[in-house]
């Protein structure tokens, strides 16, 4: 399995990565308008989010580090996007 996965192109994987990146963004986009057009309060704990935020921001931090577009870039909005969802929770509060 490993040679098949190394004869996969780093275009494509970067490309890849971008494209499944877009994807769980696009998910975390949705619960973050779900959660600002919800009238209850949140029942999403800070913590969770800030968590998943220093996920995010490193995975970033990784990508940039070695050069890797596919990692660097999906979480970099991952992060922005988990900077609003923490925005709409606290002002919830």
């Amino acid at each position: 399995m490993a040679s098949w996965l190394r004869a996969i192109s780093d275009t494509a994987w970067d490309n890849l990565g971008i494209l499944v990146g877009c994807l769980a963004c696009g998910t975390i986009g949705y619960q973050v308008i779900h959660e600002w057009r919800a009238h209850a309060p949140s029942s999403v704990s800070i913590w969770f989010v800030v968590g998943f935020l220093l996920v995010y921001l490193f995975w970033f931090l990784y990508g940039v580090r070695f050069g890797r577009r596919g990692i660097w870039l999906p979480n970099a909005v991952a992060a922005i996007l988990q900077v609003l969802f923490a925005f709409v929770i606290l002002t919830k509060a």
